[in-house]
């Protein structure tokens, strides 16, 4: 069963990974051609902070409990949140 649960968790956290490239691909996008900096390359910080949580859960073989899994996916979900804010705001002229 633990062999089930590492590949579940290590195929929900690609599809987190696939969003977030996503998401750096319209940052990438809108900086092209608006002219406005997006800041684009700091989303692979998150993306980096996640798998590493990612990573560690897979390997402890637990989704919760492990401390250093535990404080990288915060500081990870953390600056996504920041980044997406900061995205979310310039894309649409602090009107959101």
């Amino acid at each position: 069963m633990t062999v089930l649960h590492v590949l579940l968790t290590l195929y929900n956290w690609l599809l987190v990974g696939a969003l977030i490239v996503i998401v750096y691909r319209i940052a990438r996008f809108y900086e092209l051609t608006s002219g406005r900096r997006s800041y684009y390359q700091f989303f692979g910080v998150p993306l980096l902070l996640l798998t590493g949580s990612a990573l560690i859960y897979a390997a402890a073989g637990v989704l919760v409990g492990d401390a250093a899994a535990d404080t990288l996916a915060a500081l990870g979900g953390a600056a996504l949140m920041v980044l997406g804010g900061f995205l979310l705001r310039l894309m649409t002229g602090s009107r959101s």
